[in-house]
């Protein structure tokens, strides 16, 4: 029993005894790749905004219109519930899919979608509000956007790496404590959404106290 639950312990925690002499990069190539696939997505969404001309663009430019829009009219609180809900959405695919056996592939995707949704909205502030529309993504959306890219980055690797322990534990029958696997799962995913929390607070912040100042929608 007691081999059985260090075993269990020794999958959840990822503490293998063959070490990587590979140096930091090889150790954190999986976080290394879901990087990529975010800025990968990132350069995408703006490249997509950029082509994006006449009517192709008026559906993108009144979602992100109404959106910040509505955003610098809420009171502090409703902004970090609302950027505290659209943040989650990603965490809780990431969550539930790292105890899938076959949610590895959208794993990898999330980043693409995270990156391309934040490369479209900061396409877009540049092409309809040029100087203004970057001032504002910088002063407002970048370093909240950056924080929480960063805690979910860590959740799809934790996930990958917590499907890929299931897949193995199924395919070959190895003994573990389930239970112990699942606590140590979620005490990184309540970690992780503490400082998902954090980002939510700063976003409200900056838009409450700095987007106020920029007359973003002035011209619209």
């Amino acid at each position: 029993m007691r081999r059985r639950k260090r075993h269990a312990t020794i999958i959840a925690t990822r503490f293998y005894k063959k070490k990587s002499s590979g140096g930091v990069l090889k150790q954190n190539q999986k976080l290394v790749i879901l990087t990529v696939l975010l800025i990968c997505g990132l350069i995408l969404g703006a490249l997509t905004d950029k082509k994006a001309v006449g009517t192709s663009a008026a559906p993108l430019r009144e979602i992100v219109e109404n959106y910040y829009q509505v955003k610098s009219e809420q009171s502090f609180l409703q902004n970090f519930l609302s950027t505290l809900g659209t943040e989650s959405v990603y965490m809780g695919l990431a969550l539930i899919f790292g105890v899938c056996a076959f949610g590895e592939p959208v794993l990898w995707l999330l980043p693409l979608i995270k990156g391309l949704g934040l490369g479209l909205i900061s396409g877009y502030l540049y092409q309809q509000h040029a100087v203004t529309g970057l001032a504002y993504f910088s002063a407002v959306i970048l370093l909240p956007s950056v924080i929480a890219s960063a805690s979910e980055l860590f959740a799809c690797k934790e996930s990958i790496l917590m499907t890929r322990d299931i897949n193995r534990i199924l395919l070959k029958k190895q003994n573990a404590d389930g239970m112990e696997m699942f606590k140590l799962y979620f005490m990184r995913y309540a970690v992780l959404f503490g400082t998902l929390l954090f980002s939510a607070v700063l976003s409200a912040f900056l838009t409450f106290a700095v987007g106020s100042k920029i007359n973003l929608f002035s011209s619209v």
